[in-house]
């Protein structure tokens, strides 16, 4: 088990003008092992000095989104993704079918994490599916690691999670690159990071599936593929709906879901996708978008308001 000391809160800059710079949110997409991405993407806005006011994540998204949050550098993250032992977290149990080490995975997390919402450095809200209800839930009040759970709790591999009447799951199912909570929690300007292919889906030799068009594909290969190219289109549509200022989608051939052992090549994808575009992230500092985009509906589905567990 990585062993690392939480870090020293920064203290805020002093503004040198009297003007309000805009409020810019950062949304991390899931992607199992892919959204490792995220923390190359970090590096290089460490390098250009421009530091998120407000997190959303999803999934992988959602737990680097709190190490973000919880004032870690992107240095920082990345001892710990590539010095982890993951496979510490995997225990295949027969008697309820699962990959995943619950218990495991929730020690590992406070170890490194605070345990509240009201602790971090930043506003965070990660969100997760309602199997019983078939919609978006969203957190960023109260119990940190139970949120953290329920984000990443992929059908099948980790345990769902109960919160009053709702059973929580993989936010991914139906939001895979949260922009509306960065806007929810009074974001003007939002950066997104995509870590699932969004395009080309009839050619996946050119995406992030590609191994699993040089095997032969069993059930298991073709079940990932469905969920890559049904993730893809959902976050297209959600994307033409809450659009963000800048989307980035690394790059990031040949890795799936589960192939954390590849940590160096997600980050240095994020990276390399980053800097690709460092026009794009330097307007971020600059005018703030309209009032009128700066927060999804109230009586939108998906916002209905994110809620904490236990109320």
């Amino acid at each position: 088990m990585f062993a690392a000391s939480r870090p020293v809160r920064r203290a805020a800059p002093v503004p040198e003008r009297e003007e309000v710079s805009p409020v810019l949110g950062l949304a991390l997409g899931g992607g199992g092992a892919r959204g490792l991405c995220h923390i190359g993407v970090v590096r290089v806005l460490e390098e250009l000095r421009i530091a998120p006011d407000v997190v959303s994540g999803t999934s992988m998204g959602g737990l680097i989104g709190a190490f973000i949050a919880a004032g870690y550098t992107a240095d920082q993250m990345a001892d710990i993704a590539t010095d982890l032992r993951w496979s510490k977290l995997i225990d295949w149990s027969p008697i309820s079918g699962r990959l995943v080490n619950t218990k495991g995975l929730e020690r590992w997390m406070a170890e490194l994490l605070p345990p509240t919402f009201e602790e971090l450095e930043l506003p965070l809200v990660l969100t997760a599916t309602d199997l019983n209800q078939g919609r978006i839930h969203y957190t960023q009040h109260g119990d940190l690691i139970q949120a953290l759970r329920a984000t990443t709790a992929y059908p099948g591999v980790l345990e769902p999670v109960r919160v009053g009447s709702a059973l929580l799951v993989d936010g991914g199912l139906l939001n895979q690159t949260p922009v509306d909570g960065a806007l929810f929690l009074g974001a003007h300007r939002v950066l997104a990071v995509n870590a699932t292919p969004l395009s080309r889906l009839d050619h996946p030799e050119d995406d992030a599936g590609a191994p699993r068009k040089r095997l032969r594909m069993g059930a298991a290969r073709e079940l990932l593929r469905a969920v890559d190219v049904m993730q893809s289109q959902l976050t297209l549509a959600r994307l033409s709906f809450y659009q963000p200022d800048v989307l980035l989608d690394p790059l990031i051939s040949g890795m799936e879901i589960s192939d954390f052992h590849k940590a160096k090549q997600a980050i240095r994808a994020g990276e390399d996708e980053a800097r690709a575009h460092l026009a794009d992230l330097r307007t971020l500092t600059g005018q703030r978008r309209g009032a009128a985009e700066a927060a999804p509906s109230e009586a939108d589905e998906s916002a209905a308001g994110p809620s904490a567990p236990g109320g």
